[in-house]
């Protein structure tokens, strides 16, 4: 008998950044894994709602025309870095789910597969469970509330110690979790306290026809950065390296997006930076491209513990596209990074020596392909959807 799903997410296509992309790839696999799969998530507002009024995002026809996925309409669209405007809009997403699932009190579903962060989509999932009769399966993108407190957007104690255990609730009430990065195994089995709840590694990932295996590239030398330029991304430091790579007269490339974007945007024209190009975001296909037609791409986290627990999603983009890494990280993604030796990884502010190295790889041909070769050779084995989604169906089956 053919299983039937429920996805319950806030990012889903044609939101642009690795959480909608993976919803995305996770839906579109089940099904071809005859796993029936309907969505339940928001209409697309990140990071900015009217970019979506461009039929430019709309670009997968297949998933234009599904009538399996309904989007809830949300009244209050207002993306800010302070931390209660973000929470009622999280709450209110939340009541819309609540209104939603209980209009859907007669379907039928096996499993509930829900993806934190916000946590609150995770209560509204537990209103369905019970409803509904289904088993929950629980994905977890980020350490929550930990990451609040690590880009200090956040301090009250109080009501961070009741956050931690509203997360504690959310990790026990589940039948399974999924992880998409292995930093945060220990943390949440700590949380499950003797619980004995089955933990799946399911990183992001490219699909097959993404991953270039051959450079076409042979223009000027470039560096680029793509993705959130938010409170957890240093930004400070990404200002740094541009100022020293223009003036190596070095170009540089930037999609971003977050609420840091205008900030950068101000210091890359008081310093009349002009080899640094800021682009507007766009879609994931033109943003692989930019990133196969660059040499060198940056990644950067901000240096508190909570962030060494996290894979960031352009680091595995930057691979597909056999793009070496220079990154500002430590912890998970320092590990990748260099045991697979597809790049560098420093874990201090040393951007005089991540400079150096840009330098290096650039006036180096020879190990600029090495390294080249090694993220197609990772990416190939260990981050491909086509072969990790048969992690997820043997849970489902």
């Amino acid at each position: 008998m053919t299983k039937k799903v429920l996805i319950m997410t806030q990012n889903f296509y044609p939101v642009i950044g690795s959480a909608g992309n993976r919803m995305k790839n996770i839906y579109q696999l089940l099904n071809e894994n005859d796993i029936q799969v309907d969505v339940l998530t928001t209409e697309p507002a990140y990071p900015n709602k009217n970019m979506y009024k461009n039929n430019l995002f709309w670009d997968d026809e297949e998933m234009n025309q599904a009538e399996n996925i309904t989007r809830v309409s949300i009244k209050n669209r207002h993306f800010s870095k302070h931390v209660f405007s973000r929470l009622f809009f999280y709450l209110e997403i939340m009541y819309r789910f609540f209104i939603t699932l209980w209009k859907q009190r007669k379907e039928n579903y096996d499993y509930i597969l829900v993806s934190t962060p916000p946590i609150f989509i995770v209560f509204s999932a537990l209103f369905a469970r019970k409803i509904l009769k289904s088993k929950l399966i629980l994905e977890v993108r980020d350490l929550w509330p930990d990451s609040l407190v690590g880009v200090k957007a956040f301090d009250n104690k109080w009501i961070i110690k009741f956050f931690h255990y509203l997360e504690r609730k959310m990790y026990q009430k589940a039948d399974h979790i999924i992880i998409n990065s292995n930093g945060f195994e220990s943390h949440i089995k700590e949380n499950l306290k003797k619980k004995q709840t089955s933990l799946l590694y399911l990183p992001n990932g490219p699909r097959q026809q993404e991953i270039i295996y051959r450079k076409s590239y042979q223009g000027e030398f470039r560096v680029v950065y793509t993705g959130n330029l938010g409170l957890a991304q240093d930004v400070d430091r990404l200002k740094q390296v541009a100022k020293l790579l223009s003036e190596k007269g070095i170009r540089m490339d930037i999609i971003g997006y977050g609420m840091r974007t205008g900030e950068l945007i101000a210091y890359l024209k008081e310093h009349q930076l002009v080899n640094i190009h800021v682009h507007n975001p766009t879609t994931r296909k033109e943003s692989l491209k930019m990133i196969e037609n660059s040499n060198v791409a940056l990644a950067f986290l901000n240096d508190d513990e909570v962030f060494s627990t996290v894979l960031p999603g352009k680091i595995v983009d930057y691979m597909t596209c056999k793009t070496p890494i220079i990154a500002g990280v430590k912890g998970i993604a320092a590990n990748i990074i260099e045991d697979n030796g597809v790049g560098y990884a420093f874990a201090g502010n040393e951007v005089d020596d991540m400079i150096e190295k840009i330098v290096e790889l650039k006036n180096n041909p020879s190990l600029l392909s090495k390294l080249e070769d090694n993220c197609t050779k990772t990416i190939t084995n260990e981050f491909l959807w086509e072969s990790n989604i048969s992690k997820l169906v043997g849970i489902l089956s």
